[in-house]
């Protein structure tokens, strides 16, 4: 574990600043972020250093663990050719985000093409045999036939996808989140004995540790804020919609069965969230893809938070939403309510936003000409 994790944070530390200046002598900027005050652009390509980091640092992990003293190989014990196949369409799968990625935030692409490129990665994975099979009693809903496995798990993908790009207007929002996301997960699979999903969570928070320092506390110290962009959203959020399905299928096996609610209660808060964005746009006759001011964190700032506490408040929520879930998966608590709990906890959560938000109406616009 250790040694992804810190070639991943050597590597991200080396690279990003060479990646700051060729963004800023190629003029590839975007506006400052909600919480930047220094109203500086800021660059976009931060992304691009995942996809070859991740390779890297879980390859020589690979390596470096492939062989004991005697020359025996132990990193795969127990892990079958079939496993090994749905690793690889998995990489095929990220390495087709990234791409997509790169040419959204170098040259931009058509929403229709994008819609095409994202089904296709989703499709590699089920396709490689890793799908979501069985809810354990989720809503009374236990083993499902390979179609609605198929299908579920490509929308899975997709959404989780799409949700974390949404999260980087503000500054180690994203970064945060996935940070905590892929640690929960890390230690899943340290339980489940799943030494490359290990590796990968590992890899992917060692690798986030530079930006989410970067753009939280760097300025102290001079440092330029840098977008993780399409690129970087799109390749943490198929990593974590991978890591998610893998380990919610160890669930009645080397997990607790309803193991599929603490994966995904690591995302809850960014995918609820989408979920009640897709609904006002579609209640106001918009298109759900449009862009606006509506997610949690832009309601959290117009209820007076500040862009810090935004941050720390998703965050220590997002806390919440995992402990809850591992207190009642490890209690055999009853997967509906246990959900039914998750939601009752976030309507609540939407209930003192709008209460704060109304309170400080007056206050809006003023807040948003600051930025």
């Amino acid at each position: 574990m250790m040694v992804p994790l810190l070639l991943s944070v050597a590597l991200a530390m080396y690279i990003i600043p060479r990646i700051l200046m060729v963004s800023v002598k190629k003029e590839l900027n975007l506006p400052p972020r909600l919480s930047d005050k220094s109203k500086r652009t800021v660059p976009r390509l931060g992304g691009v250093s995942l996809f070859p980091i991740m390779v890297i640092s879980v390859g020589a992990a690979i390596v470096a663990c492939m062989m004991d003293l005697e020359g025996e190989q132990t990193l795969f014990v127990g892990q079958s050719e079939s496993t090994f196949v749905q690793y690889m369409f998995a990489i095929a799968g990220l390495t087709t985000m990234y791409l997509l990625g790169v040419m959204d935030d170098l040259i931009g692409v058509s929403f229709l093409s994008k819609i095409s490129i994202q089904f296709l990665a989703s499709l590699l994975i089920p396709i490689s045999g890793l799908y979501i099979d069985d809810l354990h009693g989720l809503l009374g809903i236990y083993e499902l036939p390979a179609w609605l496995g198929v299908l579920g798990t490509m929308v899975t993908i997709w959404f989780i996808s799409n949700a974390i790009p949404m999260l980087d207007d503000i500054d180690g929002l994203a970064s945060g989140l996935a940070m905590l996301a892929f640690s929960v997960l890390g230690i899943l699979a340290f339980i489940a004995s799943q030494p490359f999903l290990l590796m990968i969570c590992a890899s992917m928070v060692g690798m986030l540790i530079p930006f989410f320092l970067r753009n939280v506390m760097g300025w102290r110290i001079g440092w330029r804020n840098i977008y993780l962009g399409d690129t970087g959203g799109l390749t943490i959020g198929y990593m974590l919609a991978f890591v998610v399905v893998a380990l919610s299928r160890q669930g009645g096996s080397t997990l607790p069965e309803g193991i599929i609610m603490v994966c995904f209660g690591t995302l809850l808060l960014p995918m609820f969230d989408v979920v009640r964005v897709a609904i006002m746009r579609t209640v106001n006759n918009r298109s759900v893809f449009d862009r606006d001011n509506n997610h949690i964190h832009h309601r959290l700032m117009m209820g007076g938070m500040s862009p810090g506490h935004v941050l720390i408040t998703i965050i220590l929520v997002t806390a919440f939403f995992v402990l809850l879930n591992v207190v009642g998966v490890w209690l055999e608590w009853n997967l509906s309510l246990l959900l039914i709990g998750n939601v009752t906890c976030w309507l609540m959560l939407q209930v003192v936003i709008s209460y704060f938000k109304n309170k400080n109406r007056d206050k809006i616009d003023q807040q948003w000409m600051n930025f």
